[in-house]
């Protein structure tokens, strides 16, 4: 059994939103597990929409951290893109319904909700590929400190972040936050549904008494989350494009479109919906870390214990310096979407969302992004070169993940 370190660094784990694009997640993940030298815990792991059902996977298998990679792969080559959007006469039965609203049903927690497309693979793959009784049996063993995963209210627009933590153990004290909650819970699948639920296109999902949708929309990236729970060396796996590197032809193309087309649009609406506040995060980390070092100069060691003494009521533990690893897509996810779908034609599919991407990629001969099918395209030609590209960005930070358990 691994204990987990109650005074030594704790490492977690935090993976963003983003539909399909949660397959280069798989890749950094199937990296850390197969080429760094030991199979290394997290003891902490957040995530969000795609990242929630991602992360729950890694906590669930937190005691055979050797084949997560490689079974996250296997899991994600499975999925379907005619049998994840399914839209036929059923759905469009229920259209008016889902456009115009119903009272809420009185069933049990966990009862889905409206959406445009039948849900039942995700739903499926969720419930039964995650062995979710190993979140429960990791977190008693020591493998696992904490798992969170965040979703949106539906009604008030509130951030909920569920938690999980060790039997009997309780939360540290939670900074309050404006438009957040936080919920210990044993986590089952429905959160983990309730955190992937995109508004409309999927259904949303009621626990409780309560409806929630997407965590993306106001916590996409939950890396305070990690570090409330007590991670002090953190792994982000952000599902954005740094665009400072993006190709001058391609940005080029991008400033001659005059009236882009219904694709465009809504995949810029998208990105919109799910804007991160990673940076801001990130900002906040190194001022923290210029401020606990700059006391220790001044101070002596005592400092950041001294500091949260004198905030007493509002922090639990010392300020400490938080290690930050960020792997992101070093290619914009968008073009290869493009890419894809241009060169495969997606042949063999021939349901509604199939059908709409051919068209809407054959409308253009110029080498373009196309964002919304970046989130949607549950097809292993993508999903496969997704992994294979966060596989490679793992390498290229194989120093610093393997100084995050030093």
């Amino acid at each position: 059994m691994r204990t987990f370190p109650a005074d030594g660094p704790k490492v977690g784990l935090v993976l963003s939103g983003g539909g399909a694009r949660g397959a280069y997640e798989v890749g950094v993940i199937r990296y850390v597990r197969e080429r760094l030298k030991k199979a290394l815990p997290f003891h902490v792991v957040t995530g969000s929409s795609v990242g929630a059902i991602n992360g729950a996977y890694v906590a669930a298998t937190a005691d055979h951290p050797r084949v997560q990679g490689r079974m996250l792969s296997r899991v994600w080559s499975e999925l379907d893109l005619d049998r994840i959007y399914r839209f036929g006469w059923p759905q469009l039965r229920k259209l008016p319904q889902v456009l115009f609203g119903r009272n809420l049903p009185e069933e049990l927690s966990g009862h889905t909700l409206g959406g445009l497309v039948d849900s039942h693979m995700i739903e499926s793959v969720v419930r039964h590929r995650i062995p979710w009784r190993g979140i429960t049996d990791n977190l008693r063993s020591g493998n696992l400190h904490a798992f969170a995963c965040s979703a949106t209210e539906l009604v008030t627009g509130t951030t909920t972040v569920f938690v999980q933590t060790a039997a009997g153990g309780s939360l540290p004290q939670w900074p309050s936050s404006p438009g957040q909650i936080v919920v210990p819970t044993t986590i089952l699948p429905e959160h983990a549904l309730a955190s992937a639920a995109i508004p409309v296109l999927f259904p949303a999902v009621r626990i409780g008494d309560e409806v929630f949708v997407d965590g993306s929309l106001r916590q996409n990236t939950p890396i305070r989350p990690a570090m409330h729970l007590g991670a002090d060396r953190i792994l982000v796996i952000g599902l954005r494009h740094d665009a400072a590197g993006t190709d001058n032809r391609v940005s080029e193309l991008r400033r001659k479109v005059v009236y882009p087309n219904a694709m465009f649009m809504l995949g810029k609406m998208l990105n919109a919906l799910m804007l991160d506040k990673l940076e801001a995060d990130l900002g906040r980390i190194t001022r923290t870390n210029e401020m606990v070092r700059a006391g220790i100069q001044l101070y002596g060691p005592e400092f950041p214990q001294r500091l949260a003494d004198a905030m007493s009521g509002r922090r639990s533990r010392p300020f400490v310096e938080t290690q930050v690893v960020l792997i992101r897509p070093s290619k914009d996810l968008g073009e290869i979407a493009f890419e894809v779908i241009r060169r495969t034609n997606l042949k063999g599919k021939s349901g509604v969302m199939a059908r709409w991407l051919r068209r809407a990629v054959a409308a253009t001969d110029e080498v373009s992004e196309s964002d919304l099918a970046s989130y949607v395209l549950f097809d292993p030609h993508y999903t496969s070169a997704l992994i294979e590209l966060g596989f490679n960005d793992a390498a290229a930070h194989h120093a610093e993940l393997s100084a995050l358990w030093e």
